[in-house]
């Protein structure tokens, strides 16, 4: 049907069966079939024939206003598609949470800037529920963020890039501010900021379940902040305290003490997210510098405790 349908639009721009055949390489007998096998399909005539050519009738002049927009969106789409197929897509949209950018992102995006110098690269600085809402909305192709990756298995490709250990923000003043580590058992009566659900979803969950379970108590929380850096204010002026991943530790501020928790198993994950049957690639080649990242920031942590 759509050969048939690119054929009627080039025999009404030719204005001739005869010249339409030439342009493209058919005989004018299987051009005419191909008209014939349209205007049965359709129901009704198309063409007008004359000894001077031929002429679009009112059906056949509704057909090209109609078939002409759409076949070329369709020519569009398929374009895009062979691009995506070859792995030669222009462009690569990738959402990322910041405080994972120095640690995993950044090294990540000088390979594949070296692979592909060509593709452009289009970055937004998202919290973990943006990046799901982007991704839903087809608005980025791939999402750097922590905790969410098991909350979207059924409906996106996830992988894990690392597991990193937990790090606690206190008041600079606190009683535990100047110690190496401290235990999550440790933190039980203190007021622990909480999480945004639309921007970080599965936040609140993640840190009453190690509370719960690694500190034997059931954790308090206080505010909404819109931000690390609200969040790190409630720390420094409201004596409540922050537990994050350890790859946050680059954005601490003025009044707070970073400490790391010395519960091994007080960890978070921290995934790539992405449209199933995307994998492009561009997009494979991040895949994997990301997991060349995390290997080496995992070797780094390694060496630092020994």
């Amino acid at each position: 049907m759509i050969l048939q349908i690119r054929a009627f639009l080039c025999v009404i721009e030719e204005g001739s069966l005869h010249r339409a055949a030439t342009r493209l390489s058919l005989s004018q007998s299987a051009l005419s079939r191909q008209m014939q096998a349209l205007e049965h399909e359709v129901g009704g005539k198309l063409l007008e024939r004359s000894s001077t050519g031929v002429q679009p009738t009112t059906g056949g002049h509704a057909l090209a206003a109609r078939m002409g927009p759409c076949l070329a969106s369709y020519d569009a789409a398929m374009l895009e598609v062979r691009r995506i197929v070859c792995g030669a897509s222009k462009r690569l949209r990738i959402g990322y949470v910041g405080s994972a950018a120095l640690d995993y992102l950044n090294p990540a995006l000088t390979e594949l800037r070296q692979a592909y110098p060509a593709v452009k690269l289009q970055l937004h600085d998202l919290s973990p529920g943006e990046q799901i809402s982007a991704l839903r909305h087809g608005k980025i192709d791939v999402g750097l963020m922590d905790q969410a990756g098991d909350l979207l298995a059924l409906d996106f490709s996830t992988r894990r890039v690392a597991t990193v250990p937990s790090l606690v923000f206190l008041p600079a003043d606190h009683s535990l501010a100047s110690r190496k580590r401290v235990r999550l058992a440790e933190l039980k009566g203190e007021a622990f900021v909480s999480g945004l659900e639309c921007d970080m979803p599965g936040y609140n969950r993640r840190v009453a379940q190690l509370c719960r379970k690694l500190g034997k108590f059931r954790v308090k929380f206080i505010g909404q902040p819109q931000s690390l850096a609200e969040g790190l204010e409630l720390v420094a002026n409201d004596h409540a305290v922050l537990l994050l991943p350890g790859f946050v530790r680059h954005r601490a501020g003025p009044g707070v003490s970073l400490i790391p928790i010395a519960d091994e198993t007080a960890t978070w994950n921290l995934d790539v997210v992405w449209q199933r049957g995307k994998v492009v690639e561009p997009l494979s080649a991040l895949l994997n510098a990301l997991s060349s990242s995390a290997g080496k920031q995992s070797h780094k942590r390694k060496a630092n405790l020994v």
